[in-house]
């Protein structure tokens, strides 16, 4: 989806950061063809265009825009839509009208948008839906109603503002020597709407024009009522029943503390203190926040981390600042830290899962059967991700495939497993079901292309063989990366899971080759705890010599253990040099070991550990009855 803002000020700026920073291919046009960054006949080429003007300059913008090509959506965020949509009408354009309730140097979330006419796109779903992402509030209503309720909301606010620069113009300048923090506040929202085009505050209190003729009428009924002390203190009344909301009023007025130009090194001093206790409160309500979002991912089944939200988080932080921004993302990632703490405090988890990703995968539905929840996982994007989480200690547990009943050992799972010190505490199994889903109910014959992992697509060449043998296999890295492909004429091959999560239609379930199509996964965490089980995992190296490896499988032999499984690895030294894994169905006592280390070059455990239905990561598990304590890794 390409996106062209249509303006080069505070708002454009404002929709290209957002959308740039969710990964969306944005550029942006002016009237003032030097602030552009592509030509006119370019702007053809986008499939969106939002138009960032001054209201009296939206027609002009329109035939710009047209004179090339009309896109599949214009976005209209004027503060009056009449006149604005009368425009849109008159040139048959297909548009989204909204009203971002926020200025220039605003953050969207909280910030209300809204919605007077949809029309039905589907970029037009995909812009809302971005918006709700990041915690904007959307309203939606008629236009008449929102012009009616701008002449309130807007009208009078801006109305009181001009009329308080008014009477104090001539009485005070930018420099105060003494001001309460409500006269300071007020300076500061008047000053800003009188230095901001004048064309639109002049068309919002033309639209509020009956409305501000009460106000004029009320402020005589203030300053008669002033005149007699009851009068007074009965309209004070009167109005407390409907202006209630003073909680945290204080904030706001501090908050002005940090946009005073502070001079000399006491007044200085004085205005870091007032910055960091104001820092101290944000952070303690960002992490007050942090844990009524847990509750709600409660609710969703949400994982308590997802990368790629934080990734979008720190690229909009970072475009923000002129600071160095390795120094402000170390800040921003302990802040994010210190609110994930609280988050699985207060959930009760003792132990947070490594697992591949994306959601949807087949790695995350095994960790969904063992561990019940989404809430601890963490999702990496690949095998040695997990074992340096689960070594670092960023995560109690990691769960990685071994083997696939088709397809054999998972050769980077033990490499990995060699490479860091972690061990196996147990095994799942876990059957594999590979789903052909789509956007829509698609017949066979009209799939064009089929998207999927190359491991999916080989599982399933039986199926593909007989009957898709028309469409166009096309790879992709994950179960996400497919369906983010997908169109009207395409399908992905996905599990269960996956069709569910991402709301596709399920065509045909169960199209692997093989019924019995399972996968083994292993369940590690930091080496250091004494393992128990009957199975044990071990490497061993032998002497280049002839009866090395012989010697060895006879203590095995001996002893009337099986080996159900032995593979060689390079040893990474030089060629020829071989590391051999095996899994031996047996506890290995300390007699067996030294037998072992007297026939091998070396000899490691890799871990003992025994076949497991669930993982409990809960030490204390929130229900809605109240809260059950569990033991941490019971299996």
């Amino acid at each position: 989806m390409r996106i062209l803002v249509f303006g080069h000020g505070g708002m454009g700026k404002i929709f290209r950061d957002f959308f740039e920073a969710r990964g969306y291919y944005v550029r942006s046009y002016d009237v003032d063809e030097s602030k552009a960054d592509v030509r006119l006949e370019e702007t053809g080429n986008f499939d969106i265009v939002f138009l960032c003007v001054p209201m009296d300059r939206i027609e002009e913008a329109v035939r710009i825009v047209i004179s090339v090509s009309a896109p599949k959506l214009v976005v209209d965020i004027s503060s009056v839509k009449k006149n604005a949509i009368d425009i849109l009408e008159k040139y048959g354009l297909r548009y989204l009208s909204i009203h971002p309730m926020f200025g220039p140097g605003s953050d969207l979330g909280l910030s209300n948008i809204i919605v007077v006419r949809k029309s039905g796109a589907p970029e037009e779903k995909i812009i809302l839906e971005e918006f709700r992402k990041s915690g904007a509030v959307l309203t939606e209503m008629s236009v008449e109603e929102h012009d009616r309720k701008m002449a309130e909301i807007q009208g009078v606010a801006h109305f009181v503002l001009f009329l308080f620069a008014l009477s104090l113009k001539n009485r005070f300048h930018d420099d105060f020597e003494i001001a309460s923090p409500v006269f300071l506040v007020l300076h500061k929202l008047a000053s800003r709407i009188i230095n901001q085009n004048w064309e639109m505050y002049y068309l919002i209190q033309k639209n509020a024009e009956e409305l501000r003729r009460e106000v004029a009428e009320n402020a005589k009924i203030l300053d008669e009522a002033l005149s007699d002390r009851d009068r007074f203190r009965e309209l004070v009344y009167s109005l407390r029943k409907s202006f209630r909301n003073y909680r945290d009023s204080t904030l706001i007025l501090e908050s002005y503390k940090a946009t005073v130009d502070a001079r000399g090194i006491d007044e200085l001093r004085g205005y870091i203190r007032a910055l960091d206790s104001l820092i101290l409160e944000l952070i303690e309500r960002r992490v007050n926040a942090g844990k009524k979002v847990a509750m709600e991912k409660i609710k969703l089944n949400e994982p308590i981390e997802i990368s790629r939200v934080e990734d979008v988080k720190m690229r909009e932080i970072l475009k923000r600042t002129g600071l160095n921004p390795v120094r402000v993302s170390e800040i921003f990632e302990k802040i994010m830290e210190l609110t994930k703490e609280e988050e699985y405090r207060v959930l009760g988890i003792g132990r947070k899962v490594a697992v591949l990703g994306p959601m949807g995968s087949f790695s995350e539905e095994a960790a969904l059967k063992l561990t019940g929840s989404r809430l601890p996982l963490i999702y990496k994007n690949s095998v040695d991700d997990i074992f340096r989480a689960v070594e670092s200690g960023e995560v109690e547990c990691g769960i990685v495939p071994i083997e696939n009943s088709t397809y054999g050992t998972v050769l980077n799972t033990l490499d990995a497993l060699l490479k860091y010190d972690v061990q196996v505490f147990g095994e799942y199994e876990h059957d594999i079901r590979h789903n052909l889903a789509a956007r829509r109910d698609l017949p066979l014959k009209e799939i064009k292309t089929i998207y999927s992992h190359p491991q999916a697509i080989a599982q399933c060449s039986e199926f593909i063989n007989n009957y898709l043998p028309h469409a166009e296999i096309r790879y992709t890295r994950s179960t996400s990366e497919a369906v983010e492909m997908l169109d009207d004429s395409s399908a992905a091959i996905v599990s269960e899971l996956a069709a569910r999560l991402y709301r596709l239609h399920v065509i045909k379930r169960g199209i692997q080759t093989a019924n019995n199509n399972r996968t083994r996964f292993y369940l590690i965490r930091k080496s250091g705890e004494n393992g128990d089980g009957d199975i044990t995992s071990l490497f061993f190296g032998v002497e280049d010599e002839p009866g090395a490896l012989f010697r060895v499988l006879e203590v095995f032999y001996r002893h009337g253990i099986n080996l159900r499984k032995l593979e060689s690895r390079p040893a990474g030294t030089k060629l020829g040099d071989y590391v051999f894994f095996a899994e031996a169905e047996r506890k290995l006592d300390d007699s067996i070991l030294s037998e072992l280390k007297e026939k091998t070059s070396f000899c490691r455990i890799a871990g003992i550990f025994r076949k497991i239905d669930r993982l409990e990561v809960f030490s204390e598990r929130r229900t809605s009855s109240g809260t059950e304590f569990q033991t941490a890794w019971q299996t």
